[in-house]
């Protein structure tokens, strides 16, 4: 009679204490295709194989009649990515990442597969991942069917399980306390012994609860630990992030200022606010003539300038006056721009071609004997809007332009 209660009480508390593992799998009733894992808890620090096999559910009807396509595909952030494909005219799938693959699509519906494999140690073995197989269906129209996903969660051991699972476990824990206490107040009347030993194994399992309870506790503690280093790691990744954002706007800038001029290598005359600090403009190249005035007093009356444009500068060469014309260079290639349609004239840069769909010209200035200018080479000693020697008397000067009449003298240079 003891024994035959022992046993009782044995299989009551096997049926009863429900802490089985889950088994993982992708399949639903009501899909005719299923995908599914093996083993069903694993982790990368226990090295194994992880397998994953899409085939047909043999307890639903399936739609299609021919296989073209079987493959395995994995959620990522912008969709689901390819991992492996079996393709009815290729004898071996593709795969990609570190996986290895069988299938085949020919035959009937039950020998039609797809499974991948790969080391646990490995990311690609985790994660969520579906069955997708496209065919024909009886009246020859393209179809596909999808399974249902399923999460590949990498568990580090039972402990890890039980944790996850935390509120679940305690209800069952009660639920076995509680049976215990009313089993041993039920053998207890009967038979003194079977209730000395139905309490040491109460004890027993005390002692394992407590030991549960420290373990859960440890685990907590290195997960507390683990999402501390997490939140540190998700900083450095955010700041790194926001500093390489300020890096390509400054550069995203840079090109901006760098393509808002036209194309070619040409000189403007310098603004009175100097030249402008695009890109383009590297260094603020500039080039500057020299002329001589008329008079030898300063203001020569002939002589004006916009308030737009930079002031004339003077000097003076004995007794006549100097008057110094700046420019702004543009000298950089990397302009794609095109010129705009319009009507204007820019100056041209010495030993340079105009810039495409100008035609060359020339504004001549020309010396009387008693105003000629001194050859002391005051140009711009670089590429300069004219040539820098004024030879003899009565000798003549150039400044040479190009220009553009294919629009309304109104259209803008910059864009």
């Amino acid at each position: 009679m003891i024994e035959y209660q022992l046993s009782l009480l044995a299989l009551l508390l096997v049926s009863h204490q429900g802490l089985t593992l889950p088994v993982q799998n992708g399949s639903d009733p009501s899909i005719p295709f299923q995908l599914t894992v093996t083993p069903a808890l694993c982790n990368r620090y226990t090295p194994k194989n992880i397998s994953l096999r899409c085939e047909s559910n043999p307890s639903v009807p399936n739609t299609l009649t021919q296989i073209f396509r079987t493959r395995i595909v994995k959620k990522s952030l912008s969709g689901w990515d390819l991992i492996a494909e079996q393709r009815d005219n290729e004898d071996s799938p593709t795969v990609v990442g570190n996986v290895k693959a069988t299938g085949n699509t020919k035959g009937a519906l039950s020998d039609v597969f797809l499974e991948i494999s790969c080391h646990s140690t490995k990311p690609d073995c985790f994660g969520t991942f579906r069955c997708e197989v496209i065919g024909s269906d009886v009246k020859e129209n393209s179809a596909m069917v999808s399974s249902s996903s399923l999460e590949v969660d990498e568990f580090y051991n039972l402990m890890y399980y039980l944790v996850n699972a935390s509120e679940d476990t305690q209800e069952k824990v009660q639920e076995m306390e509680n049976f215990i206490d009313t089993e041993i107040a039920k053998l207890s009347g009967g038979c003194k012994g079977l209730s000395r030993s139905v309490e040491t194994k109460g004890s027993a399992f005390e002692t394992r609860l407590d030991k549960i309870q420290s373990s859960q506790e440890s685990f907590e503690a290195a997960s507390q630990e683990r999402d501390s280093m997490n939140d540190k790691r998700f900083k450095r990744i955010k700041s790194s992030q926001l500093s390489y954002k300020d890096r390509l706007v400054k550069l995203r800038r840079v090109v901006e200022r760098l393509y808002q001029w036209p194309s070619g290598n040409y000189a403007l005359l310098q603004p009175k606010m100097g030249c402008p600090a695009d890109s383009a403009f590297f260094g603020k190249a500039r080039s500057f003539l020299t002329l001589t005035t008329e008079y030898p007093s300063s203001p020569d009356p002939d002589n004006s300038h916009s308030a737009a444009f930079a002031r004339q500068t003077t000097s003076t060469d004995g007794s006549q006056k100097l008057v110094t014309l700046e420019f702004c260079e543009v000298t950089t290639h990397l302009n794609p721009i095109k010129w705009p349609r319009g009507s204007f004239c820019i100056h041209k840069l010495l030993n340079m071609s105009c810039p495409p769909e100008f035609t060359e010209g020339n504004l001549l200035i020309v010396y009387t004997e008693d105003h000629a200018p001194k050859d002391d080479g005051s140009t711009n000693v670089a590429d300069g809007v004219t040539n820098p020697k004024f030879i003899t008397p009565l000798s003549s000067s150039s400044l040479s332009s190009t220009s553009s009449s294919s629009s309304s003298s109104s259209s803008p240079l910059k864009r």
